[in-house]
């Protein structure tokens, strides 16, 4: 047995509950981020969600705060997409991990979303309409309004995630809100000149 498996038990058998139970309550959150952040990817968006949960599980005795729970899963989910992007523009994607399938399920076993991202957004047009728009803003745009519209972290928080000005979000968020508008506005005229 090499030392990252008895790493790895030693990070599972201690505080364990504790990080299933933050895991637990914010899982289908993150799921629905990283599907946004990969632009509505579903292979990309597991994949992203899988490196989060695994770098948590080796840093979640650095969680001094239990509170701050939430902006922390979530901030090791934007910096491990930055890390991704970074990394597949640098010499095409690679695997961020060396866990395999079988220990990534056994990990997160338990987990089964009571309805998936697509089955929550199919329930209403306007959801259905503004996800495809969230999809056709670039990268920095969607994210920053994903985190704090969506998952309603403060702009600061949003900033510290990112690890950019507060003012940068702000201006961002701006866009982003400014581009849904007008898209939403001209799928409706179209809608409603085919309905004429």
């Amino acid at each position: 047995m090499g030392n990252e498996t008895l790493g790895l038990q030693g990070a599972v058998g201690a505080g364990a509950k504790a990080f299933e139970e933050l895991i637990s309550a914010h899982l289908d959150a993150l799921y629905r981020t990283a599907l946004r952040l990969c632009a509505g990817n579903v292979p990309e968006a597991e994949d992203l969600l899988q490196d989060t949960v695994l770098r948590a599980l080796e840093k979640h005795r650095e969680l001094r705060d239990a509170g701050a729970g939430k902006s922390w899963l979530f901030t090791i989910l934007v910096r491990t997409n930055l890390n991704r992007l970074r990394s597949s523009r640098r010499r095409g994607e690679t695997p961020i991990t060396d866990f395999t399938s079988a220990e990534f399920e056994s990990a997160l076993s338990e987990w089964q979303p009571s309805d998936t991202p697509e089955q929550v957004l199919d329930r209403s047009e306007l959801r259905s309409r503004l996800a495809r728009s969230l999809d056709t803003l670039d990268r920095e745009l969607r994210e920053v309004v994903w985190l704090a519209d969506v998952e309603e972290f403060a702009q600061r928080e949003v900033a510290a995630m990112l690890a950019i000005p507060e003012g940068t979000v702000a201006s961002r968020l701006f866009r982003a809100r400014r581009a849904l508008r007008r898209n939403l506005e001209r799928k409706e005229e179209s809608a409603a000149l085919r309905a004429i």
